[in-house]
């Protein structure tokens, strides 16, 4: 099937890019027809195709369809929408056209609306490929560091049986208490590993609501201080005034409090040990600061702080920071960590900002 470019100004309308009568030959349709992606110029008003480029034609070829309004319409902008309620700027969802998928940004403004398409199959084939292979590492990953966790422990436990069969005739009772008490230990870190991996799952139905960081702030750290003073850490808290996110507070909390028990963990032995808090909001986004001014991490050690089970603590799971990025991503937000070795940490979230007037 061949489908033809529209000529320019095929109707003999006004220019949809100087807004003047069409004067037939027209040099800006002779560039779009020269570039290698799709152009295609909708009148809104008047539900008409009035350019088609020689590039979107090929791909509309290449699938056997004709690139009138309703196909297009149809593929590039989102159903059940109008097209005037549509915003200035409109990048669509990855689409089918035949075998093949599109990728298309729409530019509307005076009744008039530019589409730009080209085929991304390949590039999104490639990253369907890269994501299940990430996945797929990430499982294998998480399993062998679950076998792994778990069995140490397990063996340990086994071990201390063992011993305690062949020799509870003759152990007085202070080794048998102390056998005991390295099995309570042993189960004690199977009871953590499986704690963690307990939070990794909760919350899966999140419910934001607009949360203000001072107030959050404030019940917080009035939860927190008394643990963290008796291990000598001081707390700041610059919160600004109305700075208000959109924030499951319990997610926000749980994020929080393993931000936390990593900075004090990274205090240990540090001198002067302190913690801080900050809020600010701009751009549409809550950014709310914890910073450390503990031990920090080596730049290989910041790149992997994501990677589940890993963990540079005697007793740690590896699982903090993995669960605080989820829970940030289920309420749209983001996660940021900068840490330099001997200078401390510093861990910005980043949550929408809850529209002014919205009822707490």
């Amino acid at each position: 099937m061949e489908v033809q470019p529209t000529p320019a100004c095929a109707h003999a309308r006004r220019c949809p890019i100087s807004h003047t009568e069409c004067p037939g030959e027209c040099i800006y349709a002779d560039i779009m027809q020269s570039v290698t992606m799709g152009v295609a110029v909708f009148d809104l008003p008047g539900r008409s195709v009035i350019f088609l480029n020689r590039c979107g034609a090929d791909l509309f070829a290449r699938a056997e369809l004709t690139p009138d309004f309703t196909q297009l319409r149809r593929l590039l902008f989102p159903p059940g929408v109008a097209l005037d309620e549509l915003p200035p700027e409109y990048h669509g969802e990855p689409a089918p056209l035949g075998a093949r998928i599109i990728g298309a940004t729409l530019y509307r403004s005076r009744g008039v609306a530019w589409a730009f398409f080209r085929d991304i199959t390949e590039k999104a084939r490639l990253e369907s490929i890269a994501e299940a292979v990430e996945t797929m590492n990430n499982i294998g990953y998480v399993f062998s560091a679950v076998r792994h966790e778990l069995g140490n422990p397990v063996n340990s436990v086994k071990a201390a049986l063992s011993v305690l069969r062949a020799n509870l005739d003759t152990f007085p009772r202070e080794v048998v208490r102390e056998y005991l008490d390295r099995l309570g230990g042993e189960l004690g870190r199977v009871e953590v590993l499986l704690r963690s991996l307990r939070s990794f799952s909760m919350y899966e139905q999140l419910e934001p609501v607009p949360v203000d960081l001072r107030e959050f702030l404030d019940g917080f750290v009035a939860l927190a201080r008394a643990d963290l003073e008796r291990r000598g850490v001081r707390l700041f808290v610059e919160a600004a005034p109305g700075c208000r996110a959109l924030a499951d507070p319990r997610a926000l909390q749980q994020a929080l409090l393993n931000l936390v028990a990593n900075a004090a963990d990274a205090l240990e032995g540090c001198d002067a040990p302190a913690i801080a808090f900050s809020t600010r909001c701009a751009d549409g986004l809550a950014q709310l600061t914890v910073t450390d001014n503990g031990a920090g991490m080596s730049p290989e050690q910041a790149r992997a702080a994501f990677t589940p089970f890993h963990t540079t603590k005697a007793h740690g799971t590896g699982l903090g920071l993995v669960i605080t990025r989820k829970l940030l991503l289920k309420m749209s937000g983001t996660i940021a960590l900068e840490s330099r070795e001997g200078l401390g940490t510093t861990v910005r979230l980043a949550l929408p900002q809850a529209p002014a007037g919205t009822p707490r």
